[in-house]
C-alpha cells in the first residue's frame, strides 16, 4: 500500500497511511512486542520522502517509527536520512541526524561517512572532512575508493581556488 501512494504521488495519503499505523498500536503483532514490519515500512515512506525533498515528513515519520519500533533504528535507516539531507543542502540537520545516530548507538559504516565526506566536498570544508575521515578510522570503518576519491576532489576544488 504504501508504495502505490508513493508511486501516485499521494503523498498526503503516505502521511494518513503512517498516522494510521502509529495511531492502531502493532498492527501486524500477535503479541506485545512492534510488528517486525514496521521499519520496512516507515524506511520505504522515509527514503520516497527524502527522494523528492520532503524533509519535514521525513523526520515526522522517523520520530513516529522510533516510537513503534522494538530497539533502535537500522544504520540503513539512518543512511537514508543523512543522505537525503545532504542531497538536499541541510548538511547541519545532516550532520545532527549523524549525532543521534551516535547517541542512539547505532554503528556508522563506511557509507555513513561517504555521505558526510561529500557533504564537506560540496561545502569546500577540507579541514573537518580530514577530521572526519579520522574518525572514520577511530570508529573502526575503513575507507574506501569513494572515500579516497571524495577526499582528492576536496583538495583538487580548493587548489583551483
Amino acid at each position: 500500500m504504501a508504495s502505490t501512494l508513493t508511486v501516485t504521488d499521494w503523498f498526503s495519503e503516505l502521511r494518513s497511511f503512517l498516522e494510521f499505523l502509529v495511531s492502531s498500536l502493532f498492527p501486524c503483532s500477535d503479541g506485545i512486542f512492534s510488528c517486525s514490519q514496521t521499519e520496512p515500512i516507515f524506511r520505504f515512506a522515509i527514503n520516497v520522502y527524502c527522494r523528492v525533498g520532503k524533509l519535514d515528513a521525513t523526520i515526522v515519520a522517523f520520530n513516529s517509527m522510533r516510537i513503534l519500533i522494538d530497539g533502535k533504528p537500522s544504520v540503513v535507516l539512518y543512511n537514508i536520512l543523512i543522505n537525503g539531507f545532504v542531497k538536499f543542502a541541510r548538511n547541519d540537520q545532516a550532520f545532527e541526524l549523524y549525532n543521534r545516530m551516535i547517541r542512539d548507538r547505532v554503528k556508522p559504516y563506511v557509507f555513513t561517512f561517504n555521505i558526510l565526506l561529500r557533504s564537506y566536498c560540496r561545502n569546500s570544508q577540507c579541514g573537518l572532512a580530514l577530521d572526519l575521515f579520522k574518525e572514520m578510522k577511530e570508529k573502526g570503518s575503513s575507507p574506501n575508493v569513494i572515500s579516497f576519491n571524495t577526499l582528492i576532489k576536496i583538495r583538487k576544488f580548493q587548489k583551483a581556488k
